[in-house]
């Protein structure tokens, strides 16, 4: 009996008995299978529901209502007052509006539990491709957990998390030729990949995988201008990028991942930009997963020359910068998966009993109340932010005067008081022009000319963290700047009238 392995290094048809693989899928509610499974959602559920925090997100919700409340996508940048008008590619638009419309419409609260089902289909989509290629319970419950340690350390409600869940749909239509969406790739392939490209730039990395997959292929002899399913790959592809171009922005947006990498000098500063801190947990999760990685592959069945070719520049894609680390990771999850497959012919063993199904339940009404509790507990995480510092410019009319905070405090203020409030700059790298970008980086780390810089853009309030060295040299600077507002975290420096 042919395996999944044997399909895919051999370049044949896949026949039409179904190899060890697929065997362990074949089950009903109560087995273990799909217990784990259970399991697997109940966590990504845990994982993808917290309190909405992250300062990107806020950017992205205030363009959601914006598209909402226009009926139309921003071209032009509106939430700053030092580069009005820029030209704006709000290439999260889908997810954007997604934001917008459940915060318009039922709340917050329903955008927390969108991201908690987003976090759980992935969740549960690596376990079951693990399964399905390992034909083992226990081995790919193992490689689902290593993976989902680093993917989980990593997500946020960023539309980042959209990407995700289409990167492992085109895994499992790549991966899997016999799953209901990898039979005809050049249905699927075009209708994933636009769905990823309007919710997320990561769509680059995918087109990334599938040319490597297709060199991979190609490599072993299965070229894809020959008849056969590589072909239909290939295929899927191009007509992918065709239909990509069908969005608001048109080319602009397949344009935009090559644009932002044009950006390195900037990007270098970025904490997700940069390569991961192993003391970290997400990294140390990384560093755990390439460890299982190498021990699977070194002693399991050695991996084919495509998996070689499609593996090591995602590791090193994460190796270079810290946002790629869960893309890594769900791409070499099948390649962990084969080698670590069971090759006896033998299914491996179903336990359908009463306790089964029994836990099976408990943890559907886990899930439930993980659901109830994001709706009815608060919405927003707003503690990392400078909500008294922005108290204090409502309570003296100060708001709308011209603000200079971090980046990642921007995005907050966007979301709570924009139209009332611009800012100088948030964290939006591919937009804002590089000098600009400089600017902010020369008054955020004290450089000479940083005084002349706040001058220039006319700023006449600084909202920034009271431990920061901007901090500490606007209050040596007392004839030209007074602090008004402060606490342990944030302080509020006023201009001194000339």
């Amino acid at each position: 009996m042919a395996t999944t392995l044997d399909v895919l290094t051999s370049g044949a048809a896949l026949p039409e008995d179904r190899g060890v693989g697929d065997v362990s899928t074949r089950s009903t509610f109560g087995t273990l299978g799909w217990l784990y499974s259970a399991g697997f959602a109940l966590g990504g559920l845990v994982v993808g529901s917290r309190p909405l925090h992250d300062n990107s997100f806020f950017v992205h919700l205030a363009t959601g209502r914006w598209i909402v409340d226009h009926g139309a996508v921003p071209h032009h940048d509106v939430y700053s007052f030092s580069a009005p008008g820029v030209r704006f590619v709000a290439q999260s638009w889908l997810a954007e509006l997604a934001y917008g419309a459940l915060e318009r419409s039922v709340g917050a609260g329903y955008i927390r539990l969108l991201m908690g089902c987003v976090a759980a289909a992935v969740a549960v989509a690596v376990f079951r491709l693990a399964l399905r290629l390992t034909g083992a319970l226990y081995r790919a419950v193992g490689i689902a957990l290593v993976a989902f340690t680093v993917i989980g350390a990593m997500y946020s409600e960023r539309p980042l998390a959209f990407g995700l869940l289409a990167l492992v749909g085109v895994v499992w239509i790549v991966e899997v030729p016999d799953s209901r969406i990898g039979r005809r790739p050049i249905l699927t392939l075009p209708a994933v990949l636009w769905c990823w490209g309007n919710v997320h730039g990561s769509m680059a990395l995918g087109f990334a995988y599938l040319a490597l997959h297709l060199v991979g292929r190609t490599i072993e002899g299965a070229r894809p201008w020959r008849a056969g399913r590589e072909r239909d790959i290939a295929i899927g592809t191009l007509v992918g990028a065709a239909v990509l171009c069908v969005n608001p922005y048109g080319p602009q947006l397949l344009w935009f991942p090559v644009e932002l990498l044009g950006r390195g000098k900037v990007l270098a500063d970025v904490v997700e930009w940069m390569s991961p801190d192993f003391h970290s947990v997400a990294g140390m999760a990384f560093a755990a997963w390439l460890v299982v990685t190498v021990v699977v592959c070194a002693f399991g069945v050695r991996p084919s020359r495509r998996d070689v070719v499609v593996a090591l520049p995602f590791v090193l894609l994460a190796l270079w910068a810290l946002r790629n680390l869960a893309v890594c990771v769900i791409v070499l999850v099948p390649v962990v998966a084969r080698s670590a497959a069971v090759h006896d012919g033998r299914a491996p063993h179903e336990h359908r009993t009463t306790v089964g199904r029994f836990v099976a339940a408990l943890l559907v009404v886990a899930m439930s109340a993980v659901g109830l509790g994001a709706l009815r507990s608060p919405a927003f995480d707003q503690r990392s932010y400078s909500r008294a510092a922005m108290n204090w410019l409502v309570d003296h009319h100060a708001l709308g005067l011209h603000m200079f905070t971090t980046d990642a405090n921007a995005g907050w203020v966007i979301a709570a008081y924009w139209p009332r409030q611009h800012v100088y700059m948030d964290d939006r790298y591919d937009m804002y022009p590089i000098a600009l970008m400089e600017d902010y980086q020369k008054v955020a780390s004290v450089q000479p000319e940083w005084q002349s810089l706040l001058d220039r853009y006319r700023i006449d309030v600084v909202v920034w963290p009271t431990n920061r060295s901007l901090s500490q040299a606007l209050r040596a600077s007392s004839s030209r700047w007074t602090r008004v507002e402060h606490d342990s975290a944030w302080s509020v420096f006023v201009r001194l009238s000339d």
